[in-house]
């Protein structure tokens, strides 16, 4: 028997046996999230109120396949953490160092999103994105994860 394939991706078992790993870059008023497979592949990323970021966590851990969930190490993280840990217990909670993420997430973004017309003569430093930069700090810090899994580090 055939396994069904989905959309050009590899079967769907393939698919299913692989794991999420939330990113979340903690903030005072807002997070961004990521969330990306173990193999790498980005799921989604976005933004959201600090208020409302446990149910965000919630909603993708009750989709299953969560096996970590991957916190920046600056603003707000203690609380964050503390959450994490007492309410899904049974994860896997990784501190991350997100040293400079937010000038690799400026990096990202406009490597995702160059400039357009007049723009891209206008050295990418002085630019300035149109939107916040969360989401890609968050991705960094699951990039950052797997990265240190992959070598083998227990300090992330």
């Amino acid at each position: 028997m055939e396994l069904e394939r989905v959309a050009g991706r590899g079967p769907v078992s393939e698919r299913a046996a692989r794991r999420k790993i939330l990113g979340i870059d903690p903030g005072t008023s807002k997070c961004g999230y990521a969330v990306v497979f173990d193999d790498g592949e980005r799921a989604g990323m976005g933004i959201v109120a600090t208020a409302d970021v446990a149910e965000r966590i919630e909603q993708e851990v009750r989709s299953g396949g969560v096996a970590a969930i991957c916190i920046g190490d600056a603003t707000t993280s203690r609380s964050m953490v503390g959450l994490c840990r007492a309410r899904w217990p049974q994860l896997t909670v990784a501190v991350v160092d997100e040293r400079n993420t937010t000038f690799e997430a400026r990096r990202r973004y406009f490597a995702e999103h160059p400039p357009r017309g007049i723009l891209r003569f206008i050295p990418k430093g002085m630019l300035v994105p149109p939107e916040p930069l969360d989401a890609y700090a968050a991705l960094l810090i699951v990039e950052r994860y797997l990265r240190a899994q992959t070598n083998g580090r227990e300090r992330v």
